[in-house]
């Protein structure tokens, strides 16, 4: 074999492996969790200064807290966990809430919960955690226009065009009025591991009763159910109830008179029985006392039926898109599900409003860090009521409502209608927003 035939065959083969390389390779098309990442660090780094120590928080294990279950026989510490050191989110609560003055704290030790605290960090010298957000949420006077003040405008859902959702009223403005004390639910039993110590708790076990003994949620998920303020013989709607935490917060409070767990997904629905049969006793006072619904809250034609509402909304879910790729709302193929959020959101917040008493309160609340998923739908909600509709709303200041949690919790500073918990990595709870809101007429 000739010198050149060699070098043609040479080249062939070089040819060949490029090509195999360049068909049997393709481009790795960028799965939802990458995208919702770099989604999330073209818009937030704009709207929160910290966002790479929130970032970091997103992207790591999320800390849970252990709600006791009421019905359950063994409530205290020792008994369900032993010996791991978790602090009673109740203590806590009244010891911060001292420094204001305005309460007599419970005695200690008038509590089975009454825990030696001289063998804990003690909470009044842990360190403050500032959160600084420089990019406030403001209405455009001029354009009538919700957004975040920054270049970026409308970034967030840039992808397709919006901007008629986004022009609510242009003489809109909010009432915002302060909300006083929230009295911690007396039955409440509520554990947490210390700030900084990444534990895990057990899972929950059935106990003598035939109940699981507590139930295992993101801290910041009490929040709303502890801004409803529940009062005796209440009645009460948990509107996008499944999975069933929340709804499982309200029936150990044991406040209320009666409560509809409702969720638009039969299969969620399915979901959210099997929680409660987990829970609760079977028996015809409960049976009496809970509905659970399967309705799309859009649709309802159902007023002046509650007095108080929990709307746990759909959202992006920010720490799920940026940790799980399976369903992810991310996804390519899910953009236009994900461009109808903030529509979807407004017209869940407009009808569950219309639902309360004159009197009524309804915690509206999401887990993502969103400005327009959050502040954004409630300020487009009660814009639009207030053209369409006799009701008047306003809105409540949780800032002092939820100072005693201001050591377990990372509040945000740059809401206009309700308070934001930033995950940061010591307690890394959240997101979650929680806004409160009353019918006043």
């Amino acid at each position: 074999m000739s010198y050149f035939t060699n070098i043609r065959n040479l080249r062939s083969a070089i040819q060949f492996n490029k090509n195999f390389v360049r068909y049997s390779i393709p481009k790795k098309k960028p799965i939802g969790s990458e995208i919702a990442l770099n989604h999330f660090d073209q818009f937030y780094s704009s709207v929160f200064e910290n966002w790479p120590s929130i970032r970091l928080a997103l992207l790591c294990p999320h800390s849970y807290s252990a709600v006791a279950n009421v019905f359950a026989k063994e409530r205290s510490a020792e008994a369900l966990f032993g010996d791991l050191d978790v602090f009673n989110m109740k203590d806590a609560y009244y010891l911060q809430l001292g420094e204001l003055g305005t309460v007599d704290i419970p005695s200690a030790n008038s509590s089975e919960n009454a825990e030696n605290e001289s063998s804990k960090e003690p909470l009044t010298q842990e360190p403050e955690y500032e959160n600084k957000c420089t990019m406030p949420i403001v209405v455009d006077e001029a354009k009538g226009e919700f957004m975040p003040v920054t270049e970026y405008k409308h970034r967030e859902f840039d992808e397709e065009d919006l901007s008629s959702f986004y022009l609510p009223n242009p003489g809109f403005k909010a009432d915002v009025i302060k909300h006083g004390v929230i009295h911690y639910p007396e039955h409440w039993e509520m554990y947490y591991c210390p700030k900084g110590k990444f534990r895990r708790f057990p899972p929950p076990k059935t106990d003598v009763t035939g109940l699981l003994n507590y139930y295992l949620m993101d801290g910041a998920s009490i929040l709303p159910v502890l801004a409803l303020d529940i009062q005796k013989d209440e009645n009460v709607g948990d509107l996008c109830a499944s999975p069933g935490g929340k709804s499982l917060a309200i029936l150990f409070g044991l406040r209320f008179g009666k409560l509809v767990c409702n969720d638009s997904s039969l299969a969620r629905v399915n979901k959210l029985k099997t929680v409660l049969n987990s829970y609760l006793p079977n028996t015809k006072e409960w049976s009496k006392k809970i509905l659970v619904s399967n309705l799309d809250v859009r649709d309802w034609r159902c007023f002046d039926a509650f007095d108080k509402i929990l709307l746990d909304v759909p959202c992006s879910n920010d720490r799920l898109s940026v940790t799980k790729d399976a369903n992810n709302i991310f996804q390519q193929k899910r953009f236009h599900e994900r461009m109808q959020i903030p529509r979807i959101q407004t017209t869940l917040l407009s009808t569950a409003l219309k639902a309360l008493k004159v009197g009524g309160s309804l915690v509206y609340s999401t887990c993502t860090l969103s400005p327009i998923q959050n502040d954004g739908v409630v300020h487009m909600a009660l814009s639009n009521l207030s053209l369409e509709s006799p009701y008047e709303f306003s809105v409540q200041d949780l800032s002092t409502a939820f100072f005693p949690l201001r050591k377990m919790f990372q509040f945000s500073d740059n809401c206009l209608y309700g308070q934001l918990v930033i995950p940061f990595l010591p307690l890394n709870y959240g997101p979650m927003y929680i806004s409160k809101i009353t019918r006043t007429k």
